[in-house]
């Protein structure tokens, strides 16, 4: 798959993570890394603009707060031009400080050179050891694996839901454009709290982690899009499939959480966790829009108890 710059930006922006691209300016320990491009998720960490951290290095978040032990490891990465992860103290604009978790990861040119570094940041919520050369990263992180960063939840192995709903609007104009049927499906873990009552927060996700690559397996077609939508929920596009098809591969999914056989001891008429799906097949008219599309199945799932399996197309 081929994309162009433009379309890679919008990606990157919807991430929830900071991502900074940086330069390799000058040469060995004279390299300043100046920063070239940041994203949206980035700003709003440190309360900085994109203009004000353009062209800069981000030591300049530190406030002259220099021998933090970490700094050893990155600029050690940086020198060697490898990977690393690491926690640092750094301020937002305001001043007020917080912990910066970070990933460093050198990009390299068709020749091998040395040519930017990408990080990625989020919040901190707990100091954790500095780490260079880690082996399960590859060092000559390419489009590809950068793209399925932002693209994916790292934890399900689905799309994160803003990528999602970006490809679905795409998807949702070529069937107006082309008058063909697209489906949505939402699915839904039955008495999710009831089941978290007992088993817990951490339960519940490891739980919905597993139910999710049990419906993402079901998904094999290259048209076909499965991403985590609320914290219970799974949604689903299929391209050109009319409603039984659907609902016959619908069914199959819920089948086959139910035959994972994971119990569920609060359940109503059953041992297990079970999934209840909402369903929308329908050619698009021109005026239609994604989000009428979306609260559509999700409406359709609630008009039904929680226990039940929701198996109507919407008029």
């Amino acid at each position: 798959m081929s994309l162009d710059w433009l379309t890679l930006q919008c990606i990157i922006d919807a991430a929830p993570e900071g991502v900074v691209v940086c330069s390799a300016k000058g040469l060995g320990n004279q390299r300043t890394w100046p920063v070239s491009y940041v994203n949206r998720a980035f700003e709003q960490l440190t309360g900085y603009s994109r203009d004000e951290l353009m062209g800069r290095s981000l030591s300049f978040l530190q406030q002259g707060e220099d021998a933090q032990e970490e700094l050893t490891t990155i600029r050690a990465a940086l020198r060697q031009g490898i990977a690393c992860r690491a926690v640092l103290k750094n301020y937002r604009k305001e001043g007020a400080p917080f912990m910066n978790e970070l990933q460093l990861l050198p990009l390299r040119d068709a020749q091998g050179n040395l040519a930017h570094y990408v990080s990625f940041h989020r919040l901190g919520s707990e100091i954790i050891s500095a780490t260079i050369g880690e082996t399960e990263i590859d060092t000559n992180l390419s489009t590809q694996r950068l793209l399925a960063h932002v693209r994916e939840d790292r934890q399900t192995g689905l799309l994160r839901r803003s990528y999602f709903e970006d490809v679905l609007r795409r998807d949702f104009s070529l069937a107006q454009r082309e008058q063909k049927p697209i489906t949505f499906v939402v699915f839904e873990i039955d008495q999710a709290a009831a089941y978290r009552e007992v088993f817990g927060p951490m339960g519940s996700e490891q739980t919905f982690k597993r139910v999710a690559r049990a419906v993402a397996g079901c998904f094999r077609r290259q048209t076909d899009l499965c991403a985590r939508w609320e914290d219970t929920q799974i949604v689903t596009t299929m391209m050109s499939m009319d409603f039984e098809q659907a609902r016959r591969m619908a069914e199959y999914v819920a089948a086959r959480v139910r035959e994972m056989g994971i119990h569920h001891p609060r359940a109503t008429g059953t041992r297990f966790v079970t999934v209840s799906y909402g369903l929308v097949t329908d050619v698009p008219g021109h005026k239609d829009n994604v989000a009428q599309f979306i609260s559509r199945a999700v409406r359709d799932l609630h008009k039904l108890p929680q226990d039940s399996v929701m198996h109507r197309a919407m008029p």
